[in-house]
């Protein structure tokens, strides 16, 4: 059995744990402090005066480089860190190591300095105005950027690296930081802490990394209520629970439950390249075993093209066999397995009663062709409906209605015209983004996660108006100026 501490407490007294956390995985054993409410609010006051001797000051620029050199560490394929993850996340999460190599360098190219750069710039006309006063323009005067002291932030262990994208943007907006770990993925942010204290030891100590149980309310009153900021990602359950112990005052960013999907154009489906096609959408059904918000439910596959619908499952299913062999499907528990096992029976039922459905199936992946255009929510771990529509611009729209308030991510492949159009459509139902088939689990460095600024909804804003001309003043006091001494004549 091997064995390793987790988490990351800067300055961690005796008196600030009451005993220890034991997480245990196979052939691992995770182990971890487990605070008191007053060591963990010690804790986050502790990470909040750290940065408030250095991270607070920092100019902007530097925290980029930082931020580079550590992103430069977990890429070199012989990084200590790098080789740890490989290592302990396979047997933590149940994906196979190929997923964690792939789906690591993936997440951690958006620490690279260039897109770190693109972030703010996209969110910030003037990223200075985190480092001090800067004009607005034409607004007349000056404004100033200040993030939170500390953010508190609540990660899902459903990804390995999730928790990169928030601890970024606080870093960037020069916030300290309180992450409370999953359960079922305590490692990443673990060794993510250690490396940044190589590169920084003084930004490090802005960090903090723990775990409680969920539901320890006493806990979580003083981790949200203590807070400047909360970040939180989850399932609409926990999302509440979290809701609930939060201050009205105090800045709350959820990124909840979301569905995905992909949309598959006629002219996509020329017989030269539906092959190629089938390839990218086996890729986003793959990735993370469809784990993750953006991963793809079902594929809309539009009728009347050189491939059939039901011609592109087959095409789908031949893909999905193929990464299979590459990158097999993780590690899923009895009540995954029986999920999967429930839909094929059904859908063979199906079949046998003369029903327009095509069961496909492998080791460690499903797909279902299926007449029935009703959206369906999959029961995951590579398990995809395809399903036809006549026109993409009028039927997927519609058929999306029934489950808008949860649309996140739409995987397209289609001309660019009818592209932008159903982009079009699908934003007024409040989906918030749309990419090429094939990049649906690899975002930009600025995307709009769940439809919001990252960086921005963190930030507050002061400004300092101009002085006005004595004229203007009395104007607008008659009662105190020259004017007002007029009319009291």
């Amino acid at each position: 059995m091997n064995r390793r501490q987790f988490g990351w407490l800067p300055g961690l007294t005796s008196t600030d744990a009451d005993g220890v956390h034991t997480l245990t995985f196979p052939g691992l054993e995770l182990r971890t402090a487990r605070l008191s409410a007053p060591g963990l609010e010690a804790q986050m006051e502790r990470v909040a005066l750290a940065r408030d001797r250095y991270l607070r000051d920092l100019p902007v620029q530097r925290i980029v480089r930082l931020l580079d050199r550590v992103a430069s560490r977990w890429l070199d394929p012989a990084s200590p860190y790098r080789l740890e993850a490989e290592c302990l996340l396979p047997s933590v999460t149940g994906y196979a190591e190929p997923a964690i190599r792939k789906g690591l360098t993936s997440y951690l190219a958006m620490l690279r300095e260039e897109n770190l750069l693109r972030l703010l710039d996209a969110e910030l006309p003037q990223p200075a105005a985190l480092d001090g006063f800067v004009s607005r323009g034409r607004g007349g005067g000056q404004t100033r950027a200040f993030g939170p002291r500390l953010t508190t932030h609540v990660w899902s262990g459903n990804v390995p690296g999730l928790s990169i994208q928030s601890l970024i943007c606080t870093f960037l907006v020069k916030s300290a930081a309180l992450g409370k770990v999953a359960s079922n993925e305590p490692v990443f942010a673990t060794l993510f802490a250690e490396s940044v204290a190589e590169v920084d030891e003084r930004l490090a100590e802005c960090l903090a990394v723990t775990y409680w149980p969920g539901g320890d309310e006493t806990l979580e009153s003083v981790a949200f209520n203590r807070a400047d900021a909360v970040i939180a990602y989850g399932s609409e359950r926990a999302i509440d629970a979290v809701r609930a112990h939060v201050s009205p005052t105090t800045t709350f960013v959820p990124y909840g439950h979301k569905l995905s999907f992909g949309v598959i154009a006629r002219e996509a489906l020329a017989s030269d390249c539906a092959a190629e096609v089938a390839d990218r959408a086996a890729y986003d059904v793959a990735k993370y075993d469809q784990q993750g918000c953006l991963s793809p439910h079902l594929f809309y596959v539009e009728d009347r093209g050189d491939t059939s619908p039901r011609e592109f499952a087959e095409l789908l299913g031949t893909s999905l066999e193929r990464y299979a062999g590459v990158v097999p499907r993780g590690r899923i528990s009895l009540e995954e397995g029986a999920s999967i096992a429930s839909l094929r029976s059904q859908q063979e039922m199906r079949q046998v009663a003369g029903e327009d459905v095509m069961l496909l199936s492998g080791d460690g992946w499903t797909v279902v062709a299926d007449a029935d255009p009703t959206f369906e929510a999959s029961c995951l771990n590579r398990t995809i409906r395809v399903k036809p529509v006549s026109d993409m611009l009028h039927d997927v729209p519609r058929l999306a209605t029934p489950v808008r308030r949860y649309l996140q991510t739409c995987g397209v492949a289609a001309d660019p015209e009818r592209r932008r159009q159903l982009a079009e459509h699908l934003g007024q139902l409040g989906l918030d983004r749309v990419c090429p088939l094939g990049r649906m689990g690899d975002v930009a460095p600025t995307w709009h996660h769940d439809g919001r600024f990252n960086l921005l909804s963190l930030l507050r804003w002061t400004d300092l108006e101009p002085e006005v001309s004595a004229g203007q003043w009395q104007f607008a006091h008659p009662h105190l100026g020259v004017y007002g001494k007029e009319v009291a004549e």
